[in-house]
C-alpha cells in the first residue's frame, strides 16, 4: 500500500475541518549558535543543493530537508504534528487557506523578507490567501513524460494513459496525489479539474479503477539515475514539466507533453511553520531564496519557471524562451489552476482516491 495508506483517516479528519542586483540581505543567527539548524519540509529534488550549501556557509546554519512524496503525506504529517518539527513548509496554492485556518503557518512580516519585492505581481495576486502568509516560489504544468523510443509513437491525450494500448500495460506511472490523479481524469472526460458533480466524480473513479491493472505504480517520478523512465520500467508517466526536463538531459528520447485536453497549472509557495522556533532564520532563508541571482540559479538548476521577476532578467534567453519551462499562450489556455473545493467535495475525492489506490 505504501507509507501513505494509513493517512486516509487523517485526511478525512483534516478535510472535514475546513546582495547582487539590489537584493536585500538580512541578518542570520548569532555565530555563537553552533547548533543552529532549519528544517525544510518539501518535495525531493526541489532545491538547488549548491544554494543550500552557500546559505549554510553565509549564515552559519545547517539546512535539513525532510521530503514528502505527495500533498496527502504532507497534510497527514501536519495533522499529526502541527508542524512542530519544521521551520519552512513548501505548499501548493489549494492548501494555503486550510493551513491558515488550522494555525499551521505563521504570518510573515514584510520587513523580514524585503526581497519579496522582486516577486512578479502576477504571482502575488494569483491567490489571495498567500498575502501575508506565503511567498511564491516556482510554477509549472502537469502533463505526460514518455519514452518515444520505447513506444514508437507520440502521446497527446490523457486517454493514452487511462485507456492504454497493450504495449503500455504495466509500464505506466500515475501520480499518488488525489487532486492530480482525479483532476486530470475529469479533464480527460471533458470536465473541469474542479468539477464537484457526483456523477462526474463517479465516472472518473470508474475510469481509474478500470485503468489500475495497467499501472506500474502510483507515486512521484524519480528524477535521479534510478528513475524508472530512464531504466525503461516505465514508458509513460504523469509528472511535472521541470522533472521531465531534468530527465531529458539524461536521455533525449524522453518527451513531455501537456495533453490536448489540458493539464494543471500550479504555483508553489514557501511559508513559515507556526511552531517553528527559528522564525527569524526561516524568514532569512526565504529572503535569501528571493535574491534575484539565487532565484535564477535555482530555477535553471531545477528546470522550473521562477516567480521572481528580478531573477527572470538574469536567466539565459534559451531558458526564458524554452516552451517546456515557460509554456506558450496556447498551452496555458488549456491548463487550469486548482480551486479550493468545499470540504464535502474534498471528502468524496479522498474516498474515491482511496478506493482506487488502496482498494478501500
Amino acid at each position: 500500500m505504501g507509507p501513505f495508506a494509513v493517512l486516509i483517516p487523517l485526511l478525512l479528519t483534516l478535510l472535514a475541518l475546513s546582495p547582487a542586483c539590489g537584493e536585500t540581505a538580512i541578518d542570520g543567527p548569532s555565530r555563537d549558535d553552533k547548533d543552529a539548524e532549519i528544517v525544510l519540509f518539501t518535495w525531493a529534488d526541489y532545491l538547488n543543493p549548491e544554494l543550500a550549501s552557500e546559505f549554510e556557509a553565509e549564515f552559519g546554519v545547517r539546512v535539513r530537508q525532510v521530503h514528502f512524496e505527495n500533498d496527502e503525506i504532507r497534510d497527514g504529517v501536519m495533522a499529526q504534528t502541527g508542524g512542530a518539527e519544521f521551520d519552512i513548509l513548501l505548499l501548493d496554492n489549494t492548501s494555503l487557506e486550510a493551513y491558515q485556518k488550522r494555525g499551521w503557518i505563521a504570518p510573515i512580516d514584510s520587513a523580514a523578507i524585503p526581497n519579496r519585492r522582486f516577486v512578479a505581481s502576477r504571482w502575488e495576486r494569483a491567490y489571495s490567501h498567500s498575502a501575508g502568509y506565503a511567498v511564491p516560489y516556482l510554477w509549472g504544468t502537469l502533463g505526460i513524460a514518455y519514452r518515444r523510443d520505447l513506444i514508437g509513437r507520440d502521446l497527446d491525450s490523457w486517454m493514452d494513459l487511462l485507456r492504454p494500448r497493450a504495449d503500455l500495460v504495466g509500464r505506466i506511472l500515475m501520480s499518488a496525489d488525489s487532486l492530480d490523479l482525479i483532476g486530470v481524469t475529469l479533464k480527460a472526460l471533458g470536465h473541469s479539474m474542479n468539477n464537484v458533480d457526483p456523477d462526474a466524480l463517479a465516472a472518473a473513479r470508474d475510469l481509474l479503477l478500470s485503468q489500475k491493472p495497467a499501472v506500474h505504480r502510483y507515486g512521484a517520478l524519480a528524477v535521479n539515475d534510478h528513475s524508472e523512465l530512464l531504466s525503461g520500467d516505465v514508458v509513460a508517466a504523469m509528472t511535472y514539466n521541470g522533472d521531465a526536463a531534468s530527465l531529458m538531459e539524461e536521455n533525449d528520447a524522453v518527451v513531455y507533453v501537456v495533453p490536448k485536453e489540458g493539464g494543471a497549472l500550479w504555483v508553489d509557495y514557501l511559508a513559515i511553520a507556526a511552531k517553528s522556533r527559528r522564525k527569524e532564520l526561516a524568514a532569512a532563508f526565504i529572503n535569501y531564496m528571493n535574491r534575484p541571482q539565487v532565484a535564477a540559479r535555482n530555477a535553471e538548476a531545477l528546470h522550473y519557471a521562477t516567480t521572481n521577476a528580478g531573477a527572470e532578467a538574469l536567466l539565459p534567453e534559451a531558458f526564458r524562451t524554452d516552451p517546456l519551462v515557460y509554456p506558450d499562450a496556447r498551452t496555458l489556455s488549456r491548463c487550469e489552476t486548482y480551486a479550493r473545493l468545499p470540504p464535502a467535495a474534498l471528502r468524496k475525492r479522498v474516498q474515491a482516491y482511496a478506493s482506487i489506490v488502496f482498494g478501500r
